[in-house]
């Protein structure tokens, strides 16, 4: 079918089928030896992250979420440029809790869930005083403009362990320092 996006408030929409199956299974393969990544503590647990092998980071980004990237330079009107991308483990009680970004290399964030989350908890997103929130459900996700002006995040701690792969796109062909 192919991925579908769908907005939910300014600045912020919901993606759907984003992976054929084949590129699903191959990012969920990720996830089996988890014992060299990098451990990000926050204010409320600590999640795993790595970067996906160099073949599938290739495929992704020349293939998978070129259409992502052509839908945000078309919102934009201009073009964009690749960070990442990372995959990220969230154990049970994980809480990314609200915040907004800090970076200048941060425009644009997509986030595709890979697994299913026992409470279907997404990401909840601020506009004008109102919360918007995409449930997490395997190969669905978000795409995010502007995170550094709006507030994003957990509204509580997660009931299952929850899988994901993060891209962000930036307005600068070089990075600015993190």
């Amino acid at each position: 079918m192919g991925q579908v996006i769908t907005s939910i408030a300014p600045n912020f929409y919901r993606i759907t089928d984003v992976f054929s199956d084949s590129v699903l299974d191959q990012l969920k393969a990720q996830f089996k030896d988890r014992t060299s990544w990098e451990k990000q503590p926050n204010i409320k647990g600590t999640r795993l992250a790595s970067v996906p092998s160099l073949d599938l980071q290739k495929s992704l980004k020349y293939e998978h979420l070129l259409p992502v990237k052509k839908f945000v330079e078309s919102v934009l009107s201009q073009q964009v440029y690749w960070n990442g991308p990372v995959i990220w483990h969230d154990p049970i009680g994980y809480v990314n809790q609200c915040h907004m970004d800090q970076s200048e290399n941060l425009t644009v964030n997509l986030q595709v869930y890979l697994s299913d989350g026992a409470d279907k908890q997404g990401t909840h997103f601020k506009y004008n005083d109102t919360w918007y929130s995409v449930p997490y459900e395997c190969n669905t996700g978000y795409i995010m403009f502007y995170p550094t002006k709006h507030e994003h995040g957990m509204k509580h701690e997660s009931l299952a362990v929850r899988q994901s792969l993060y891209q962000s796109f930036r307005l600068t062909e070089a990075e600015k320092a993190w």
